[in-house]
């Protein structure tokens, strides 16, 4: 198996032994599972997939602290209870000066532990020429998922997340469509700060499943219908810088109609929303919309790649399982 090689700002997908969560949807590969984002030329990043192995050349001396190189691999985790749950390894690898400083956290669907985990067990070198320095391996992904630091634990312990659905109904979809609804921020003290409401609407009534019929998967209805997704700012301090990347990391950042929200952000209660069915779709800033192409793919790469998408999915499946 060939190496690859990237040395262009854009996002980049490659293949691992991980199937995708929503395999099927769009037109990226089921074990397309793995990302490589680049800010801008000044890293040449290759990937040896049969030796499993990523390195990451940077020559170049920052003033201030950049992104070199930003790396996330989908994975399978366990939980005690014997939950089966996609998450997130996600390594950001900075550079200021010469010195090397990283960001490695996971992206989890539940609060529970997890006891084990299936990933792609990459090694990844940074390296400037002259030095090399081994950023990820095997056991340390090991560590992160078994025994996060105590960092990654305060931040979880002091995240909220409020579930809008919560008082309607059995599960399934609303009257009005919505599958699932979140808000999230941070929480302490009894009092909560909440940044963003994300939400997953089916604009057509849900396919009614007879009884003793398995129910559709959620890449199987994404598919077969028509949906919104939808992101609502509920703070404008720390969500813009967030949202404009989000725009990178999804292919929006060019559309005009986006220019706006790629300087400043969101405004507070502004949404931005995506809307989409079979192969065509539309991107919606308020009540302004314009085309977008490849809607199904932006829609799929949220819901796998992004934190909030992540739990829409797991909020979808279990309104699923509680309604069948």
């Amino acid at each position: 198996m060939s190496t690859e090689s990237y040395n262009a700002r854009g996002v980049y997908y490659f293949q691992g032994r991980v199937l995708c969560p929503l395999a099927g949807v769009g037109r990226r590969g089921a074990h397309d599972s793995n990302r490589l984002v680049l800010d801008d030329s000044d890293s040449v990043v290759s990937i040896d997939r049969a030796r499993r192995l990523i390195r990451v050349h940077n020559e170049h001396v920052y003033k201030h602290k950049r992104p070199i190189a930003d790396l996330m691999f989908l994975a399978s985790g366990t939980t005690a209870s014997g939950l089966a749950t996609p998450f997130g390894i996600h390594l950001k690898i900075f550079k200021r000066g010469q010195k090397i400083s990283l960001d490695l956290h996971r992206h989890l669907r539940t609060a529970e532990d997890l006891t084990a985990a299936e990933f792609e067990p990459f090694e990844v070198i940074v390296t400037d020429g002259q030095h090399e320095q081994k950023v990820l391996d095997e056991q340390r992904v090991q560590a992160l998922v078994s025994k996060p630091s105590w960092a990654l634990r305060i931040v979880r312990s002091i995240m909220a997340l409020r579930d809008n659905l919560d008082a309607s109904g059995e599960g399934g979809a609303t009257p009005d469509g919505r599958v699932a609804d979140l808000s999230v921020g941070f929480g302490a003290l009894g009092l909560e700060w909440m940044l963003a409401r994300a939400e997953l609407r089916a604009l057509r009534g849900p396919a009614q499943v007879q009884h003793g019929q398995p129910r559709p998967s959620l890449a199987e209805q994404l598919r077969a219908g028509a949906w919104e997704m939808k992101l609502t700012a509920m703070s404008t301090r720390w969500l813009p810088e967030v949202v404009q990347r989000d725009l990178f990391l999804f292919g929006l950042d060019q559309l005009p109609l986006l220019a706006r929200v790629r300087e400043r952000g969101l405004e507070r209660n502004e949404t931005l929303a995506f809307r989409f069915e079979g192969g065509e779709g539309q991107v919606l800033l308020g009540a302004q919309s314009t085309e977008l192409p490849g809607a199904l793919d932006v829609a799929r790469a949220y819901l796998e790649f992004h934190m909030l998408g992540g739990l829409l999915c797991d909020q979808v499946e279990r309104r699923a399982t509680k309604a069948s």
